[in-house]
């Protein structure tokens, strides 16, 4: 089956055919020149087009986009560019989300403004709110009232019953953290029509330091309210003195946040379907699998159906075994995770990249990259694993299983999904999508058998201002920049906006007797060992524990290796190696299809910094059963001469020491994560901040001088440049994706 993993409507016009490069340079100089030379009539809307989620693009089959849309001013580029942000190309987008609306609605002439929505229903008076001693904002809503907030607060119910993200909250003492960022869609606060009183709900300002994060990068900025006050001006007299809050209430989206903001719909379709899945008898442990295309709202629903679970009282936790690389909920871009939920979530991923305090993580693996593409047996291989240590672990045995799948739905991923369930046999599959196709339905349907494959609406369209790169972005670096470390957990998590530049590496012994890692592993790629100092400095590594040396295939276990301190004992002209005993058997070894059936000898080899490198000949992957993942570490530096790694991670030395106590071997491993170019550029974007801070509070405004220091900062940060005016970069400069359908002529 030959097929194309983009959606294409079945009633849009044919495509014309592909045109070469200097074909579709010519046409858009064309377009440009058409759309300069015969401007606009003054009936005529224009509308900026957006293409694939890229800043700085824009779509170049219409002759009446603007130039200066068209190409925006750079500022700061990175080999990336995709990952990177200014706040100027913030506002393009944010301006691009709200004026492309009509266009989104499938309606040529409707009109590009954002369309005014009602949010909040409950009106401020003297009698249905108060401010208490403590700072908390008592508030009583009618039945059949709602409630919209922008920004961070905790929520305590403290008479009635009220429902939020899908959960049903009733009077308790307990409080809640809530996230409602306008990068998502806004929870909505409902109290029960059926509800025969009022109930009452007590707000508390909430700050733990994320929003300082927009000092480093702007795509923090602009999430939160910007008002001075929980209610705007037309109610502010229902409280005259009412101190400044971290939240606002919203009553429309006509507000004077520039960015579109939503409210989180739940589709009757979703209700119906969420209502019955939760309906299960005492004994039972549902499995529900969840699947569909991209952005048909699988985490949406994965959230919502987490919350109503945990909503009962006799629910002690959920298991939702995350399988989606690129977006996932509890853990880093580039990992696989089982982690036991026990608390209702009220956020969107980037405000927990760590389990924390909403549950515990089980087991998680690395695949090193964004997408099950680079390597589909090893993700298969990730995922069996996971679900078999939901079965045996105590801990989430017996609770309820929600899996989550990536949106790769055609070609090889539907093929990894139709061995998900064949391997899983889930209770229920849902599928994201009333439109097909129906190949993908058919074939989900044949591989559950009797088990029913439930077909929900797509989500409607989030007109956010943020695309998945840029997310991915934000949840690096909230999991770089949190406090405590993820395997702390006593307290709440916290954030600080300190640049990585000055934070204390970790420095890992590399070589020598008391080498602190067993080597460095590549995935996809394999580099030459004499560039591979180059390929990984400066970029994130996932840290992995082995706690079985069968996870390394051809590894011996008759070879000398000491089991304290991670060392490697064997030495030969005074260099560490480790390479096959001359009595191993290759032809025995257990491959499952991970590993190549042959392998070159030695198993690792020294690079000309002498870091200890799995044979890039060999291309292995670690086997899943005999390790696991503990989170991510950026390579700050390679200290040669002093043969030291400075890796930067918030794990807590208490887990290390752990490792290390237990004689466990630890695996860097290197694949195709995102560049970390936010952690180049938080130091100039800190240094900025203070300095526009500065001038707000009526410091000396000598705009020479702060330009002058940027290019200092410019010029001594590494793989940073700066482009003035409309500079451009040269040709090559970015970097080049390898087309994966290349034999495919048509659809």
């Amino acid at each position: 089956m030959i097929s194309s993993k983009k959606k294409r409507k079945l009633d849009e016009p044919p495509r014309p055919p592909p045109l070469s490069a200097v074909a579709a340079r010519r046409a858009a100089l064309e377009a440009k020149t058409i759309s300069l030379s015969a401007p606009p009539s003054k009936s005529e809307k224009i509308i900026p087009q957006r293409n694939s989620g890229k800043l700085g693009t824009s779509n170049l089959s219409s002759a009446k986009v603007p130039l200066e849309d068209a190409i925006p001013e750079p500022a700061i580029i990175d080999t990336v560019a995709d990952h990177l942000i200014t706040e100027q190309q913030l506002q393009k987008l944010e301006d691009d989300s709200s004026a492309s609306y009509g266009s989104r609605e499938g309606s040529h002439e409707s009109s590009p403004s954002r369309p005014n929505v009602a949010l909040s229903t409950f009106i401020p008076r003297r009698d249905n709110i108060k401010e208490l001693e403590d700072g908390g904002l008592l508030i009583k809503l009618a039945p059949g009232e709602r409630l919209v907030i922008l920004g961070q607060y905790r929520i305590t119910v403290r008479r009635g019953t009220i429902t939020l993200q899908g959960a049903g909250m009733h009077s308790d003492s307990r409080s809640y953290n809530v996230y409602a960022a306008s990068s998502h869609s806004l929870p909505v606060i409902r109290c029960l029509t059926t509800q025969t009183g009022h109930s009452q709900i007590c707000l508390r300002p909430l700050d733990r330091g994320l929003n300082s994060l927009q000092a480093l990068s702007p795509l923090f900025g602009k999430l939160w309210s910007e008002e001075s006050g929980p209610l705007s001006s037309e109610y502010s007299s229902a409280i005259p003195h009412l101190n400044p809050r971290t939240y606002q209430i919203l009553y429309s989206t006509d507000t004077s946040q520039k960015s579109y903001l939503q409210p989180l719909a739940s589709p009757p379709e979703w209700n119906a379907t969420l209502s019955k899945l939760s309906d299960f008898r005492d004994g039972e442990t549902p499995i529900i699998m969840i699947c569909g295309p991209k952005s048909s709202g699988k985490s949406t629903f994965a959230r919502l159906f987490t919350n109503r679970l945990l909503s009962n009282d006799d629910m002690r936790g959920v298991a939702l075994l995350d399988l989606d690389p690129g977006q996932p909920e509890y853990s880093t871009p580039g990992h696989l995770s089982l982690v036991r939920v026990d608390l209702p979530n009220f956020g969107p991923p980037y405000t927990h990249p760590t389990p924390g305090t909403y549950g515990r993580m089980i087991r998680s693996h690395s695949i090193a990259a964004v997408s099950p593409a680079m390597d589909p047996t090893l993700y298969m291989a990730c995922a069996l694993d996971l679900f078999a240590h939901y079965r045996s672990e105590d801990a989430v045995s017996q609770a309820p299983l929600i899996i989550n799948t990536p949106g790769w739905v055609l070609g090889t991923g539907l093929e990894l999904l139709v061995e998900l369930i064949s391997k899983v046999r889930p209770n229920s599959v849902v599928y994201m999508s009333e439109g097909g196709p129906r190949e993908v339905t058919e074939s989900l349907q044949q591989a559950a058998k009797s088990t029913p494959l439930l077909t929900l609406p797509s989500q409607a369209s989030e007109y956010g201002t943020r695309t998945p790169a840029h997310l991915r972005t934000m949840q690096y670096m909230s999991y770089f920049h949190g406090r405590p470390g993820p395997y702390l957990t006593a307290n709440e998590s916290s954030w600080t906006n300190i640049p990585l530049t000055s934070i204390r590496p970790w420095e890992i012994r590399y070589s020598g007797e008391s080498s602190g890692i067993l080597g460095i592993l590549c995935y996809g790629e394999q580099p030459s060992e004499n560039v591979l100092a180059e390929t990984i400095n400066g970029t994130l590594v996932s840290i992995v524990i082995v706690h079985d040396m069968a996870a390394i295939p051809g590894w011996s276990t008759s070879i000398p290796v000491k089991t304290s301190r991670n060392h490697l004992s064997s030495k030969k002209n005074d260099e560490s190696y480790i390479s096959f005993n001359d009595d191993t058997d290759i032809g025995n070894i257990d491959a499952d299809d991970l590993h190549p059936s042959t392998l070159t000898t030695p198993l690792i080899v020294k690079t000309p910094e002498h870091l200890p490198y799995f044979n890039p000949l060999n291309a292995i992957s670690l086997d899943p059963k005999f390790s696991h993942s503990i989170g991510l570490g950026l390579v700050r530096g390679i200290d040669v001469p002093r043969r030291r790694l400075q890796v930067l991670t918030p794990i807590s030395p208490n887990v290390i020491e752990e490792i290390n106590a237990a004689g466990k071997k630890i695996v860097l491993i290197s694949g195709k994560l995102d560049t970390p170019g936010f952690a180049y550029t938080e130091e100039i974007n800190l240094r900025e901040s203070s300095q526009k801070e500065g001038r707000k509070c009526g410091a000396r405004d000598d705009n020479q001088k702060d330009k002058g220091g940027d290019n200092d900062a410019f010029s001594s940060a590494p793989w940073i440049e700066t482009l003035e005016g409309s500079q451009g970069r040269g040709v090559g400069a970015r970097v080049w994706r390898v087309r994966r359908d290349l034999g495919r002529t048509t659809d």
